[in-house]
């Protein structure tokens, strides 16, 4: 049984996995680069047996991500090891999206559209990395995958209903943001039960696959609700994102900044992020206002930032639209940045962005066509996904985190162009003579 599931599952996708391990071991460094340095904190501390500290609580990222890489931080392996994980994450995704296109379709090109997102730049990129691009990717694909199975299934048990709201909990777990998408979900959903009688089974399971997501969470929402006193507050970066999102100042497009460039962009001796130029000007329009929050708490300082961030959205509605549109180019093509270096790495976002974007959009006129017959597992998906992006683009647009969004838009493009699309070339012989 084993023999027979490596031959039909993973041995066509062998190439991408020796792909992804080559990738890791030339261009892994035992280096914390970046925010590595973070999810290293929060494995260190989870292997410590807590996630954060009680006293003044910061709250990152969740703690899906620490968590799987905690045991070799535990017992002090070199960074290689955790960051092979991120391979082996990505073939299981690729896995699931071969899987979900199978469910639709046993056409022989299936094995193009699951090579194409095998090969997508953006996820490749951040497997030699500490970062938990691989594991949201993984949990989307896993999600996609057991959706559309207990859609396309009459049958509707305990066990069918466990394994998406699992995947879905994960994927909260690895960012965040998903919570707020989940709970604003679950308010479309009565909506759309209130208002469609035909789609009511259909939308039944997409409210007990939500709830079940969060109740799978409930118990991180209660721990930090003992550290932090809020409810549903899992995240203490929020306020610092929106503050930069509203940047008054012309020079500057509303991508995010740290507390410390801020506070030191204007020192010699400080280093920023590699990727940034020249921060004496971020320094300038803003280190006053950050220095009178210093002496406040982590969460103190986000609510003090969010009353900042919407202050300055009241005083400045047209920069702040100037802003969101440049979120929304930041989130699909990596650009534009503010005080940030120009250089080749924004071609791997780009070009393959703009071809998923591209196909996505050609598809979107077949699917209005056919929307009554489109089954309602992409429909529902890809809304999910477009109230993510919605999301994000409120908050911190950047290539990362349109990773996410490609396996359920690559699921769209597939399906349109294996079921629903059909490409011919007529052959007319044209009389010369005529």
């Amino acid at each position: 049984m084993v023999k027979k599931i490596f031959k039909k599952d993973f041995l066509p996708l062998l190439p991408l996995f020796i792909l992804y391990t080559l990738v890791v071991v030339l261009f892994s460094s035992n280096k914390l680069i970046g925010d590595e340095s973070r999810y290293y904190h929060y494995a260190v501390n989870i292997s410590n047996g807590f996630f954060e500290e009680t006293e003044n609580p910061s709250f990152g990222n969740g703690p899906a991500y620490p968590t799987i890489i905690a045991p070799f931080i535990a017992l002090g392996t070199n960074l290689l090891y955790p960051k092979l994980i991120n391979a082996l994450l990505l073939l299981f995704s690729i896995v699931y999206f071969k899987k979900t296109i199978q469910i639709f379709s046993n056409s022989k090109n299936n094995i193009y559209f699951i090579y194409l997102l095998g090969l997508y730049p953006p996820v490749i990129r951040w497997l030699p990395y500490l970062y938990s691009e691989t594991l949201a990717f993984f949990a989307t694909c896993g999600l996609l995958y057991y959706v559309v199975k207990i859609f396309q299934s009459e049958k509707f048990t305990v066990k069918s209903l466990a394994l998406p709201s699992l995947f879905l909990a994960l994927l909260i777990l690895v960012k965040v943001i998903f919570l707020q998408v989940v709970l604003l979900s679950l308010l479309l959903t009565l909506a759309f039960a209130i208002v469609s009688r035909r789609n009511r089974a259909q939308l039944k399971k997409c409210f007990l696959i939500l709830v079940c997501g969060f109740a799978l969470i409930s118990p991180y929402l209660l721990y930090a609700y003992s550290i932090t006193g809020k409810l549903f507050y899992i995240g203490t970066a929020g306020g610092e994102i929106l503050y930069h999102r509203a940047t008054p100042y012309e020079e500057e497009l509303g991508n995010w900044f740290s507390f410390d460039d801020v506070l030191y962009g204007n020192s010699k001796n400080y280093e920023p992020d590699g990727a940034y130029d020249n921060l004496e000007k971020l320094s300038l329009n803003h280190r006053d206002a950050f220095i009178k929050l210093e002496p406040l708490t982590n969460i103190q300082r986000d609510s003090a930032l969010k009353s900042m961030a919407i202050a300055n959205m009241k005083s400045h509605p047209i920069k702040y639209i100037k802003n969101t549109v440049a979120n929304v180019g930041r989130l699909v093509f990596h650009y534009p940045f503010s005080y940030r270096n120009q250089n080749m790495n924004t071609y791997g976002y780009t070009i393959p962005n703009m071809f998923v974007l591209f196909f996505w959009i050609l598809c979107l006129y077949p699917f209005i066509i056919n929307r009554k017959h489109a089954p309602f597992a992409i429909k529902a998906l890809m809304l999910f996904t477009l109230i993510y992006a919605c999301g994000i683009i409120l908050l911190d647009g950047r290539g990362r985190n349109f990773i996410v969004m490609v396996p359920t838009m690559t699921l769209f493009i597939a399906y349109h162009f294996l079921k629903v699309i059909k490409i011919s070339i007529v052959s007319e012989k044209i009389d010369v003579y005529k």
